[in-house]
């Protein structure tokens, strides 16, 4: 075997599911590493919450760990960390993929998969589902790479939710970012740092003998100047048995990754074959290995043999799978085959990459290959790929992923490939920044001529958005589905805005079309179904079928609630719209609850797509007039009349602006002033018109009777008028009832 491909052998095992095995001294990849000490010390910690490895590389915390895994009867669950997964999104999915190690209920872990853009939903629902499990442990490897708070709070949160039994352990070579004093204060975090990491003098002694070396009191002397740190006592054991006559005094370790990768550099590579120094260069551009992959960015056939053939020798090449098909280099290694690869082929970077990402775009990996596209300066296949995959990600909430592609690409160069100008405009759409989308569309319709492939995505993005108002929407919806592919995902949504607008400009149409159209979005976007469904609802409630609507405000609700997209602030027209079928139906506290959701969901939208804002402020203002909030009905109404210019031909919109104006005209009284009336003599009044008795209303509103008959008087006093009768006759005079 060749001896420097021993290097850190010991400190890179295979990787496995939890083993049955009770003794830390389990063997891996062919040695055996005296980590006793410390997998005793994890054993007798299992009482707390959280274990913390921190310490340089080379210090064997991911094999202290799956020493550790061999040792423990519970199940590991493994995330070896990576930079993209500072998206939150990102890691709280890919969290939800461990899960499935353990013995989470197959049925529930693919519940927890579906997409979910409100990572607070799902990460409630994460905690609830390992409430019940058996005790395991989650590894958190390579935690250094975490550098947002926004990682750190997702990998807190499952902490908090941990069952009894369960632990997370963390190995990172900085501090973490989690609340360790608050953790250390209450007992549930046990620590190594990289003192106890580090070999004592008699582990030195036994890795020495391992590399067949007989060194007597000269293996102190090198543990001392190594300071018991593993890689380096590897380098200087290597570095006496290939001829050197290395002293202790002469061999100079300062626990720095520098010397590592020099030493690599001087003493590995060079005495390596020229077929697998090209090949390991070549594939350190990626992040995890396998052999088809690897045979694209090389252009080999072999490369899973040559992955086999370089694990079994121990070449830093470590196995991730039992089945050998997947693998990863040690980190040092492949920093100093990249470093490498610079220095002697600063030119074949960007081909690597490029062959990469289409293999991984090819096999359904999207959001590396973006990755790769990016890295070999090829944006516009970068932006085909966004483009590509941007409704899964929205859906999945993972916005921070897409900003740190945009960033990477800068906002001259998108502004310069259509794909990347329609997959920023949409971005901002779902964010709710609506200077930002009416400036992305300028663009669009700049750059975007009728030669292009997306051209008919820039009408879908006009439809979407109704610069021309309601007649607008109809037509370019229409011009986009006959532009864009028949299976494109986009025509379902190109459906809905023609339906909006046949709807806006009241033609008969609508209805039909935002029925397929709900049908439809039910396998493709709970977004579109969500909107579709409230657009029904106000359609029902033209027609007076108030139940109907309620019930279709009521789906789309709970598409929202079921699918998290309460994150996406054109979600507040879904509550607006189950306000108004509630407030029609006396349901004045439902209304109000509604209306103050609807007002969360929408916070810090400002100047949003035109007609769905036009709708809102409506529908708001006819919803907070027939629950008696008069006063902000009439603020409302300001608002209304600026929303309506901008979508000047909706007879509809138009219709319902002068019936409010009619209504809160009817409730003022002689000074001018609206009549007020509390939710309690509102709620009172919705029940006036019917038979009961004031008693049976009483039971209904689990009030007193005599409370009833005091609201009700207070009713009489404020409409000016002396009996019940006409209590009913004036409210719905003021259009605070509904009468036939």
């Amino acid at each position: 075997m060749n001896l420097a491909g021993r290097i850190l052998s010991l400190m890179t095992p295979m990787t496995g599911t939890a083993g049955n095995g009770s003794r830390a001294d389990v063997r891996v990849g062919g040695s055996l590493l005296p980590r006793n000490r410390l997998i005793e010390a994890l054993n007798g910690a299992k009482s707390v919450r959280v274990v913390v490895l921190e310490a340089p590389a080379g210090y064997s915390k991911t094999t202290t760990l799956r020493l550790w895994d061999d040792a423990d009867t519970r199940p590991f669950a493994w995330v070896r960390c990576e930079p993209r997964y500072n998206d939150p999104a990102l890691l709280a999915n890919t969290l939800v993929g461990a899960l499935g190690e353990t013995d989470i209920d197959p049925e529930l872990h693919e519940s927890l998969a579906s997409p979910v853009p409100d990572l607070n939903l799902l990460l409630e629902r994460v905690s609830e589902a390992i409430l019940g499990l058996d005790p395991f442990v989650l590894v958190i490897d390579d935690a250094h790479l975490l550098e947002s708070d926004a990682a750190w709070q997702v990998l807190y949160s499952i902490i908090s939710a941990l069952p009894e039994g369960s632990q997370v352990a963390v190995a990172t070579r900085v501090h973490p970012g989690l609340p360790l004093g608050r953790l250390r204060a209450r007992g549930e975090l046990f620590e190594f740092g990289m003192n106890d990491l580090a070999l004592t003098r008699g582990e030195s002694r036994e890795l020495l003998a391992r590399l067949d070396l007989d060194l007597g009191e000269r293996a102190d002397e090198i543990h001392e100047k190594a300071e018991g740190w593993p890689a380096a006592l590897y380098l200087a054991g290597l570095a006496i048995r290939q001829g050197s006559d290395a002293r202790p005094e002469t061999v100079k370790f300062d626990g720095g990754d520098r010397v590592v990768v020099e030493y690599f550099r001087d003493e590995f590579i060079q005495d390596m074959p020229e077929e697998e120094a090209r090949f390991l260069m070549e594939t350190s551009i990626l992040e995890e290995l396998n052999g088809s992959l690897c045979d694209a960015v090389t252009g080999r056939k072999d490369s899973l043999a040559m992955l086999n053939k370089l694990a079994a020798e121990n070449t830093l090449v470590v196995p991730l799978d039992r089945g050998r098909e997947r693998f990863r280099y040690h980190h040092l290694f492949r920093e100093m085959l990249r470093s490498e690869m610079r220095l002697r082929d600063p030119d074949a970077k960007p081909g690597l990459h490029h062959r990469a990402a289409e293999w991984l775009a090819a096999n359904g990996d999207i959001s590396r290959a973006t990755d790769h596209a990016i890295s070999s300066g090829d944006f516009e296949l970068a932006g085909a790929y966004i483009w590509l995959d941007l409704p899964d990600l929205l859906s999945r909430g993972r916005v921070a992923t897409v900003d740190r592609w945009f960033q990477a690409i800068g906002d001259d160069r998108i502004a310069r490939i259509p794909a990347l100008i329609l997959a920023r405009t949409h971005r901002e759409i779902a964010m709710g920044r609506g200077d930002e989308t009416f400036y992305w569309l300028s663009v669009a319709e700049r750059e975007i001529v009728e030669d292009l492939p997306v051209y008919g995505d820039l009408f879908s993005l006009r439809a979407t958005i109704g610069p021309d108002g309601a007649a607008g929407m109809v037509g370019d919806g229409r011009r986009a589905a006959e532009l864009m592919s028949p299976t494109s995902p986009f025509q379902t949504a190109v459906k809905l805005y023609v339906g909006v607008g046949l709807f806006l400009t009241e033609n008969e149409g609508a209805w039909e079309l935002l029925r397929e159209t709900a049908r439809e979005a039910a396998m493709v976007s709970a977004i579109i179904q969500a909107l579709a469904l409230s657009q029904l609802a106000l359609l029902d409630m033209e027609n007076g079928r108030i139940d109907s609507a309620h019930d279709y405000a009521t789906r789309a609700r709970d598409q929202v609630e079921r699918s998290g997209l309460r994150i996406l602030g054109a979600m507040s027209l879904v509550y607006v719209v189950l306000a108004l079928t509630n407030a029609e139906l006396g349901r004045t506290e439902a209304a109000a609850a509604d209306l103050e959701t609807a007002s969360k969901v929408g916070e810090g939208i400002v100047d949003y797509i035109i007609w769905h804002e036009a709708e809102l402020v409506l529908c708001r203002t006819r919803t907070l007039l027939r629950v008696g909030q008069f006063d902000q009905a009439e603020q409302e109404l300001g608002r209304a009349e600026a929303a309506i210019e901008r979508v000047p031909d909706s007879p509809r919109l138009s219709r319902w602006l002068e019936e409010c104006r009619d209504e809160l005209e009817k409730v003022r009284g002689s000074d001018g002033a609206p009549i007020n009336l509390t939710k309690a003599e509102l709620r009172t009044l919705q029940f006036l018109p019917s038979h009961h008795s004031f008693r049976s209303i009483g039971e209904q509103l689990y009030l007193s009777q005599n409370t009833v008959k005091t609201q009700a008087n207070s009713l009489y006093r404020k409409l000016g008028v002396n009996s019940r009768a006409e209590a009913v006759m004036e409210g719905r005079r003021l259009g605070l009832l509904k009468g036939e």
